[in-house]
């Protein structure tokens, strides 16, 4: 396929007062880091993907049965055992992972008339679509695939010129149902019990020319999949896939499913595709970055297209596949690390929109949660609730923190106070608990995971207390407790896991480093600490040759490095993650990442990554917004366009052979900041308009107060022109995701599926 690139220059003023300008050829950027495949995806672990935030499908080809799979999924298409009134059964009571699990919708295989010899296929990033060809024996099959952002259906257009005997002969398509249950049963056959009860065949039928499939559940209610293929000359066609799921209702999925597809399909194709390439195109011009590191660059990008794919505002929080359905151990939400990281990103990227979903996840779930994670595990929701609290903060919006994160954490906070006891210096030590994943979730007391959480949690309750002048009387009580609160228990190699238990094995899980980061109740800053975080991070991940680590230990390890300055670690740890060197767990070419030996999909580690890659860029912690603050030597050159900060504010800079050259700031709610810029002795503003009062607070520290909407450049000389533009890369450096040439697995990386005996459908 024929790599397409527009020449175009768009020049757009971030602000009216900020005379900034960024001249990015943004299709021409956004082309040089799409996913291209040399060679043929034959599995879910080289597959192509496209997706809404709900709706969504996995492209590759099973070769042994000569075809293409376009693999559908749904987010929200789960059980709902033991919730027969509910769409799901997650954070009921008494319910497992096997009562809410996400279930497979099923798959639309094309299938040629000729053997596949061979498939080509592009993942373009800024039109959010897959564009392929199928090389046949008999010819050639192309086609396109998207899923629109605003219609939950996935549309694929197909031309074919394959001839038999030098007639045109037709491809057909087939719809294969999927099982409907839990993949956990297929993982782990050892999970079936005698009492699961196998959800029944799903009916197949055909209503005024639109095919259904509908998927009943014993639980109550069905999902159903609609669709149609609408042919044109020239052997195309078009086809239609849409999935609805009304669940607890019966009968009204298959209804919602047809109309989707009827109504798209008596629109014009391009009406539907420009409105999609609309939402897209706002989207990655939301915010913009980047690096010399072409492969960072581009990872980072396909995390902001896969953040966008897996989440939408109005849909189902992310839980560890997004609509990308397959068979893994793992077909659900977990609370002890992977929700927490597959939100981080969302924040500074300036995409907070679709990461509302998390905020209805909590306000859904808080009262059930609250009594049911009180015991060894409530450091995870309360570090859940760090998630929650971010995104407001990043949004500005402090009256949210007081209206509705405030309110909770309270509750947090009490449950905490029933694990304090005083020991018999009047310290406070805090009952056994969990650090995560630490010897199979035993409980120790004192975990510095905890400790550092209540420590935040408490701060955090004083600081919005105290500008809102409530809550007096738990103000001192807090207080008090906060300053009786042991310390975090320490030993020659740094910060242990719990009081009776040091960091003695290499451990994928840094639970015990969260003072440091995300939390930053530990300030590395602090001369008083800093050694002691500083050899915590080095000896945790160091210990037995990092044996027991893997993906996100590197993507966290990244992280804390770059929370301490030290940018060159951080970029060493990122670039052995991206070479997929990370022990057991595996880098796909696609950017999606397994455990269980590349069979259990968990997206929140990519993302992370992305998350890591800003923080090079610019970090937002302990009232100070830090820019270029852990920048690798080798990023020479590298810029960032409307990045937000803590405090609702948007950031903007540019850095020239390794000196920054100016740095924007709009505060989107009002308020003051701290700018903290190494290297800088002196900031003077260079942007037109309204002056702008800089008071500079320390060495490279300026504080600034500015109004809503208002808008400062800095820099430590005047400029005559401040432009935001690309760090160009080699042609070695760009498109490099997507199978590449002699570069296919030999091994299919999924779980046998056994035969089972589903029952009829009543």
């Amino acid at each position: 396929m024929k790599k397409i690139f527009s020449f175009i220059i768009f020049l757009n003023v971030i602000t009216a007062t900020g005379q900034v300008n960024t001249a990015i050829d943004w299709p021409g950027f956004m082309a040089q880091h799409d996913l291209i495949w040399e060679e043929m995806p034959k599995q879910w672990n080289e597959g192509a993907f496209v997706g809404n935030g709900q709706v969504g499908m996995m492209v590759y080809a099973n070769i042994d049965d000569n075809r293409l799979d376009f693999h559908i999924g749904r987010q929200d298409v789960t059980d709902h055992r033991k919730a027969p009134n509910k769409k799901t059964s997650m954070n009921v009571k008494g319910a497992n992972l096997l009562d809410f699990s996400r279930l497979d919708i099923g798959r639309m295989v094309l299938r040629p008339v000729g053997k596949i010899l061979d498939i080509k296929l592009r993942q373009d990033l800024w039109n959010a679509e897959i564009r392929g060809t199928i090389i046949t024996d008999h010819g050639e099959i192309t086609f396109r695939g998207f899923t629109p952002y605003d219609r939950m259906l996935n549309i694929v257009e197909v031309t074919s010129t394959e001839t038999k005997n030098k007639k045109t002969v037709n491809y057909t398509w087939e719809w294969q149902p999927g099982l409907p249950l839990s993949p956990r049963i297929i993982a782990k056959p050892e999970t079936l019990k005698e009492d699961y009860k196998f959800n029944p065949k799903p009916e197949l039928k055909t209503v005024n020319g639109i095919h259904i499939c509908e998927q009943s559940l014993i639980a109550g209610g069905d999902y159903a999949t609609a669709w149609t293929n609408t042919t044109f000359k020239n052997n195309s066609s078009t086809m239609y896939i849409a999935v609805a799921n009304e669940i607890p209702l019966r009968h009204v999925s298959a209804e919602v499913a047809s109309k989707t597809v009827k109504d798209a399909r008596a629109i014009d194709i391009k009406a539907i595709e420009a409105t999609h390439r609309d939402w897209w195109h706002t989207y990655f011009q939301k915010s913009f970055l980047s690096i010399p590191d072409g492969r960072m660059e581009s990872f980072y990008w396909i995390q902001m297209y896969k953040m966008a794919a897996s989440s939408r505002a109005d849909g189902p929080a992310l839980d560890l596949l997004g609509p990308f359905f397959k068979n893994t151990s793992w077909p659900g939400l977990w609370w002890n690390l992977n929700v927490q990281l597959t939100y981080w990103p969302f924040n500074a990227s300036n995409h907070l929109d679709i990461a509302k979903n998390f905020i209805t996840l909590i306000d859904a779930n808080f009262d059930y949660m609250s009594p049911n994670k009180s015991g060894k595990s409530l450091g995870d929701f309360a570090w859940a609730m760090h998630n929650y609290w971010l995104i407001y903060s990043y949004e500005g919006n402090q009256d949210a923190i007081r209206d509705k994160w405030m309110p909770k954490a309270m509750k947090i906070a009490k449950v905490y106070e029933t694990k304090m006891h005083r020991n018999q210096n009047g310290e406070i030590e805090l009952t056994e608990m969990g650090s995560p994943e630490y010897n199979g979730f035993k409980a120790y007391p004192n975990t510095n995971y905890n400790l550092a959480l209540v420590r935040w949690l408490l701060n955090t309750l004083v600081t919005t207390s105290e500008t809102y002048d409530l809550n007096t009387e738990e103000v001192k009580r807090w207080k008090n407790e906060l300053a009786d609160l042991i310390a975090y228990p320490e030993d020659e190699n740094g910060l242990m896991i719990a009081s009776n238990q040091p960091v003695d094995v290499s451990h994928r899980h840094y639970s015990h480093l969260l003072g440091l980061y995300p939390l930053f109740q530990l300030n590395p800053n602090d001369p008083a600490v800093r050694d002691l975080v500083d050899k915590s991070v080095v000896h945790w991940h160091k210990i037995e040759n990092s044996k027991g680590l893997v993906g996100y230990s590197y993507t966290g390890a990244a992280s804390l490095y770059a929370a301490l300055g030290r940018g060159n670690d951080a970029n060493q740890m990122l670039q052995q993650f991206l070479d997929g060197d990370i022990q057991s767990a595996m880098l796909l070419p696609n950017t999606f990442y397994m455990e269980g030996h590349g069979r259990n999909p968990v997206i929140e580690t990519p993302l992370s990554a992305a998350s890591s890659t800003i923080e090079l860029l610019l970090q937002s912690w302990g009232g100070k917004i830090r820019v270029f603050p852990a920048t690798p030597d080798s990023f020479q050159d590298a810029s960032f366009a409307q990045l937000r900060g803590e405090g609702g504010f948007l950031v903007s800079a540019s850095r020239k052979a390794g000196k920054t050259e100016f740095v924007t700031i709009e505060s989107l709610v009002g308020g003051p900041c701290i700018v903290k810029v190494p290297g800088w002795t002196t900031a003077v503003q260079i942007s037109k308009g309204k002056a702008i009062k800089i008071d500079e607070i320390d060495h490279g520290e300026f504080r600034l107060d500015l109004k809503k909407g208002e808008t400062i450049t800095m820099s430590p000389e005047m400029l005559k022109k401040a432009v935001i533009q690309p760090v160009s890369h080699p042609k070695s450096e760009i498109n490099l995701y997507g199978v590449k040439e002699g570069k296919s697995y030999t091994e299919i990386y999924e779980y046998p599926v056994p035969k089972f005996n589903l029952p009829e459908a009543d």
